[in-house]
């Protein structure tokens, strides 16, 4: 591995137990198991006598997951290269040292509170993207702050029956970003369709307003047919009614008749008057207005028609 390798994925296996043996004091104070070598302040760098612990955790420094383990006072005691890489802090620096010291969203009562029952080996608490943008700063490629999601989880101790803290952050910058696209695309859907449904009723709207507008010229046809029928229609007939009344006005002043003849002008009277009544009716017409007959039939209501 050349050198540009080895800086873009952290420190190495020695870096790693070089950084150990250095702070093997501190990994004493926090009661965790240290062999007997690396107690001995003789033994030099890289010897092959490394902490049980160390050894155990090893095998996180290949996953694509920033892990840090820390005890109850938040002291580290695993930091793996994948996050020695986002926060270009190396094991060397972290492990031995209070995560406190160094982020102050650990420091923060909220979070203090919701992991206090990992270390008893309660159940693990989530911190998501959306609601913690990151509970350890760190930074992708290209600069930009990274989104992330964080689980913490009971881890059992070595060799005692303490629980350690396992914090795991993945880097959810890219699904936060799906995220919002697909909000965006949502948003904009939803858009579309509210612009479609105003189009939609506006055209509703004015096919309406065109109905209104045929029917009501429909009826200023029909009325002016109708009012060019009635006039003629009651010209025609008054002509001939206002002879057949003035001849049984005649009858009735010149003739002695039977009675019962009389009776029979008088009712030919009552229907000639009628019609009389109807032409009347024909001549002041105002409106087209209509009512039912027979069989769902419908003809022209000229007692309605006349009035205003």
């Amino acid at each position: 591995m050349n050198n540009d390798d080895k800086k873009a994925t952290g420190p190495s296996d020695m870096d790693y137990f070089s950084g150990m043996d250095k702070n093997r004091g501190r990994l004493l104070s926090m009661n965790i198991p240290v062999s007997k070598e690396l107690q001995d302040k003789t033994s030099p760098p890289g010897d092959a006598a490394v902490d049980k612990c160390a050894h155990t955790y090893h095998a996180l420094n290949y996953v694509p997951v920033g892990i840090s383990i820390f005890d109850k006072n938040y002291s580290v005691i695993f930091w793996n290269r994948c996050l020695a890489h986002w926060t270009h802090m190396d094991s060397k620096k972290m492990v031995g040292t209070s995560l406190k010291d160094h982020f102050s969203t650990i420091s923060s009562p909220g979070f203090h509170e919701r992991i206090q029952d990992i270390f008893s080996g309660g159940p693990p608490v989530i911190f998501s993207s959306q609601l913690h943008r990151n509970v350890i700063p760190c930074t992708l490629s290209d600069g930009t702050e990274m989104i992330q999601k964080t689980v913490v989880s009971a881890l059992p101790s070595c060799d005692s029956n303490e629980f350690f803290a396992l914090m795991a952050i993945e880097n959810a910058t890219e699904l936060s970003k799906k995220v919002s696209e697909y909000r965006e695309m949502r948003n904009k859907a939803m858009e579309e369709v509210a612009l479609r449904k105003q189009i939609e009723d506006e055209l509703r709207k004015s096919n309406e307003s065109l109905l209104e507008h045929q029917e009501l010229k429909l009826k200023q046809e029909r009325l002016k047919v109708l009012l060019e029928m009635a006039g003629a229609t009651a010209h025609e007939i008054n002509q001939p009614l206002m002879t057949l009344l003035g001849t049984i006005e005649l009858i009735h002043m010149t003739q002695e008749l039977p009675d019962q003849t009389i009776k029979h002008f008088d009712n030919i009277e009552k229907s000639a008057r009628r019609i009389a009544d109807i032409v009347s009716k024909v001549q002041k017409i105002k409106q087209y207005q209509t009512k039912k007959y027979l069989n769902d039939m419908s003809i022209i209501d000229f007692h309605e028609s006349a009035l205003d």
